[in-house]
């Protein structure tokens, strides 16, 4: 296993150095939608809050960037870091659509390790455009594909999906 991480990291850093790598900060508003299904029926609540992070921009092609970044979330006072690697494909030159997985890792405490997951993850989807070079807009929504629930009963699950809209900038 260390020696799989060892290889993944010394070639994301061959492909870092060997491509055009941009920074940048983003931030906006963050929604959280949480399901809960039980087999007595379903329940659903959404708050808003925001959303900050970093981000590192990779060229792979001629209309694709990769785009990973690691972003505060904050709902009510309950905080993660968002963990997107988004996959950027450029439909015009200076609109992109975007795919890839997002982790999500909880901040707080968690009361109950045995029964409650802190790390999620989940499959994101969404789309930019860029005003100039520097700033731009941004738009995505994840879907959690695991369970919060550890060990849960057939038919319980609670999910968390999270719509993030905001601006960016790159340095």
């Amino acid at each position: 296993m260390r020696k799989l991480l060892l290889g993944s990291a010394i070639a994301l850093f061959g492909l870092v150095n060997a491509q055009k790598v941009n920074f940048g900060a983003n931030a906006g508003m963050l929604t959280g939608f949480a399901s809960l299904k039980t087999p007595m029926g379903n329940d659903s609540d959404s708050n808003t809050g925001f959303y900050a992070g970093i981000f590192a921009e990779i060229n792979a092609g001629n209309k694709f960037k990769i785009q990973p970044a690691v972003n505060y979330a904050n709902i009510e006072n309950a905080s993660a870091l968002q963990i997107p690697i988004m996959v950027k494909y450029y439909a015009a030159p200076k609109f992109n659509l975007q795919f890839g997985p997002q982790f999500t890792f909880d901040l707080e405490e968690n009361p109950f390790p045995n029964e409650y997951n802190s790390t999620n993850f989940g499959l994101a989807l969404g789309a930019a455009y860029e005003f100039t070079e520097k700033l731009f807009v941004e738009g995505r929504y994840s879907f959690q594909v695991n369970n919060h629930l550890k060990n849960a009963p057939d038919g319980y699950s609670v999910r968390a999906n999270y719509l993030n809209l905001g601006l960016g900038y790159k340095f």
